[in-house]
C-alpha cells in the first residue's frame, strides 16, 4: 500500500506547475514559433568586418520587438525573402513610436541575415537541420505544456467562480 500511495504523490508532483516550471522556462512556454526556442545570437568572430558591423545593427534593431532568436533560427534562407521580411518588419515598426527601422538600416539587416544564412544554414545545413529538428519537438512539447497549463487555470477560474450567476434561479430549494 505504502507503494502505491508514492506512485500517487510522485504523479502529482510530476504533472504540478512547480514541476512544468523547472522543465520549461516562462520564455519557452510564451514561443509563438519553433525557432523562438533557438540560440538568440550568433557568432560572428570569423565574419568578414561589414558583417561583424551589420550584425550589431541587426542586434540593436531587430531586439526592440522581438527575440533574436526568431530570425537567427528561422527557415528564410534567400535574400529576396529576408528583404521581404525585413520590410514587413519595416511596415510594424512605423507605427510605434521610438523603434522606426530606417531605410540604411533594413539594408545592413537584409546583409547580415542574407549573409549569415549562407553561412549557417546552407553551408552548415545538416547542423542546423539538426538544431531545426530539435527546436520543433522542443515546440511542439512546450506547446503541450501551455495547453495543460491553460487547462488548469481554466479548471480553477471555474471552480472559483460561485454557483448562483445572478439569474435568481437556484439549483437547490
Amino acid at each position: 500500500m505504502i507503494h502505491f500511495s508514492t506512485l500517487i504523490v510522485t504523479a502529482a508532483l510530476l504533472a504540478s506547475p512547480v514541476r512544468a516550471a523547472e522543465k520549461y522556462t516562462q520564455d519557452q512556454l510564451d514561443a509563438r514559433f519553433y525557432y523562438d526556442l533557438g540560440p538568440g545570437e550568433v557568432d560572428v568572430s570569423s565574419y568578414p568586418k561589414r558583417q561583424q558591423a551589420n550584425y550589431e545593427i541587426f542586434k540593436k534593431t531587430c531586439s526592440q520587438c522581438h527575440t533574436l532568436a526568431r530570425p537567427i533560427n528561422s527557415p528564410i534562407v534567400s535574400r529576396s525573402d529576408w528583404k521581404r521580411y525585413v520590410q514587413r518588419m519595416h511596415l510594424h515598426t512605423e507605427v510605434r513610436a521610438g523603434k522606426h527601422v530606417e531605410r540604411e538600416e533594413a539594408r545592413a539587416i537584409i546583409d547580415f541575415l542574407a549573409y549569415d544564412s549562407q553561412v549557417r544554414k546552407v553551408r552548415h545545413k545538416a547542423a542546423f537541420d539538426a538544431k531545426t529538428k530539435e527546436l520543433k519537438s522542443l515546440f511542439e512539447d512546450t506547446q503541450k505544456e501551455r495547453l495543460r497549463l491553460q487547462m488548469e487555470e481554466d479548471r480553477k477560474k471555474a471552480n472559483a467562480m460561485p454557483l448562483d450567476s445572478g439569474s435568481g434561479a437556484h439549483p437547490h430549494p
